[in-house]
């Protein structure tokens, strides 16, 4: 595991207490402040998330507002806006409804049965 060579946010500017709480940044390779810790306080200038195979993958608050700015910019800005409504609404797909136990489904809603013989 690498360590920062000073223990100086690059996105804040400030000084981190402990180097366990800097993390460098998978894009510009940079350190900023990311608090490890989900049940105490500390500062955040990023986020880490999952990756597709590379484990937990740490970005700072500067490399995720770039993306974001290169998004809109491909996308145009109304459709950007469009899609980021519509993902923070409704997430990837139109939420249903739970359906109540023991009610069945209204008249018309079924789909008739049908026997599939093998022959």
């Amino acid at each position: 595991m690498r360590t920062p060579p000073d223990l100086v946010c690059a996105v804040c500017h400030e000084e981190a207490e402990d180097a366990s709480l800097l993390s460098e940044c998978l894009d510009c390779s940079r350190w900023y402040h990311l608090n490890p810790y989900s049940n105490r306080p500390g500062k955040d200038c990023g986020d880490a998330m999952l990756g597709s195979g590379d484990g937990v993958e740490t970005i700072c608050n500067d490399c995720i507002e770039a993306a974001e700015h290169r998004r809109v910019a491909a996308l145009g800005a109304d459709r950007a806006k469009a899609e980021g409504l519509a993902g923070t609404v409704l997430g990837s797909h139109i939420p249903l409804p739970p359906q109540r136990p023991g009610e069945a489904p209204p008249e018309g809603a079924r789909r008739a049965f049908r026997r599939v013989e093998d022959e």
